[in-house]
């Protein structure tokens, strides 16, 4: 069969120079938000470059690109933090997010007919995409009480969306974000001390000076991270600084802890009980925290190494389906082609349709962190269970966090 190709490509090129600024010091104390940074020199013949295409989409049945953000990178993650937390949906029956774990729980009611806004609090990971698909005239509601049930994303995942807008490398858990751990993807900011084998960054803020850590979240900008880490007691949470922060010095040159703050947007386990406008959210947005108050509760700073790196060497983001799905195999539920991405899969639904297009069934990969491959083997194993004689459809659609596509349309009959 001819080879099927979807080309959803468009190139912009975006680069914003920043401009550093300093200010003479005042005998007073002085207020300062400007961050200061580098850009490095790019040759005419770079700056013509696009982002790199790493597939030859002949080589696929299916190859689906996707474009890149056009926007500054530090731009774009807090806007998809803030296009999470901002999509409203109503409550279609009761339901809950209740869990129990050894040092923090959820205890989440959301109620019938009531306005809520931002994806909910749980761990299914599942994109923007996903969500709004999820609603039914608006309206979601979930049989299920359990976090990796309710179609949701918490604290770490929301952010992965974030940063899967543009950088395929972050991706995962926690420890992932984690200065020090083995599986730290991300760079450090300031110029703090992490001490060998650290289990939690309790650790690193005792092994540093208050005016070290100070000065660390001093050169914190716009679309880094702050991090708690407990391995040891099992929890953690990640917070986005949405603008740059606020720094206050006396007349010496000392950061005043307590004055000096950063603004934040961050997913959560409870309701947001300081909003005074109505709105039922889970999402802290625009939070301000002090320099006093992120050290005394553990809080490092990091940033990601994307943030540096020119658009020509960063990669567009893709979905193939290497192979196509024969009639024979599905009605043997042997599938053998394997859906894969440059950037982690978000999901991967088989969905079953009549000849006349009603829906009939789905069989779904999803509550993926670190995938960029499926195999629709396992998936496809019980398609055909159930199914009446007849003429029937099977749609293939997957999805990273940067976007979804159908990946192509099987046609198969039930002859028992």
């Amino acid at each position: 069969m001819k080879k099927l190709l979807s080309f959803l490509l468009v190139l912009t090129l975006s680069f914003a120079l920043v401009a550093c600024g300093g200010g003479k010091e005042e005998p007073k104390e002085t207020v300062t938000g400007d961050g200061t940074g580098a850009v490095e020199e790019t040759t005419p013949e770079d700056e013509n470059k696009g982002p790199i295409i790493p597939i030859n989409v002949d080589d696929y049945y299916k190859a689906v690109l996707f474009d890149l953000p056009a926007e500054p990178f530090r731009d774009v993650i807090v806007d998809y933090m803030r296009k999470q937390s901002s999509i409203e949906w109503v409550c279609g029956a009761d339901f809950g997010v209740y869990e129990t774990f050894n040092s923090w729980g959820i205890n989440l009611t959301f109620k019938r007919g009531e306005k809520y806004t931002g994806i909910p609090y749980a761990d299914t990971k599942v994109s923007y995409i996903q969500f709004e698909e999820a609603l039914v005239n608006g309206r979601y509601t979930s049989e299920s009480t359990a976090w990796k049930d309710v179609f949701g994303v918490q604290c770490i995942s929301s952010v992965m969306n974030a940063i899967q807008q543009f950088d395929p490398d972050t991706c995962g858990y926690s420890s992932d974000l984690t200065p020090g751990l083995k599986d730290f993807k991300g760079v450090i900011v300031g110029e703090y001390t992490i001490p060998e084998g650290v289990q939690q960054t309790k650790q690193i803020i005792d092994a540093n000076t208050p005016e070290t850590m100070n000065e660390a979240y001093a050169k914190l900008k716009k679309g880094d991270m702050v991090i708690r880490q407990d391995l040891i007691n099992d929890n953690s949470h990640l917070r986005v600084v949405v603008e740059e922060p606020v720094i206050v010095r006396n007349a010496a040159g000392k950061i005043n802890m307590t004055r000096s703050y950063i603004k934040c947007i961050e997913q959560t386990n409870s309701f947001d009980a300081s909003r005074t406008d109505g709105v039922k959210t889970t999402w802290y947005v625009d939070h301000i925290y002090t320099f006093d108050a992120l050290r005394t509760t553990d809080y490092v700073p990091l940033s990601l190494a994307i943030y540096d790196k020119p658009i020509y060497e960063c990669e567009i983001p893709y979905i193939t389906l290497d192979n196509e799905v024969t009639e024979v195999q599905i009605q043997k539920g042997v599938l053998g082609s394997v859906v894969k991405s440059n950037f982690p899969i978000r999901y991967v639904h088989l969905d079953v349709y009549t000849k006349d297009g009603k829906f009939v069934k789905r069989s779904k990969a999803y509550d993926m962190a670190k995938s960029y491959s499926v195999s629709l083997r396992k998936y496809g194993a019980t398609l055909t269970e159930g199914l009446e004689n007849g003429e029937y459809t099977l749609v293939v659609t997957a999805g990273i966090s940067r976007g979804s596509s159908e990946l192509g349309r099987f046609d198969f009959s039930i002859n028992k």
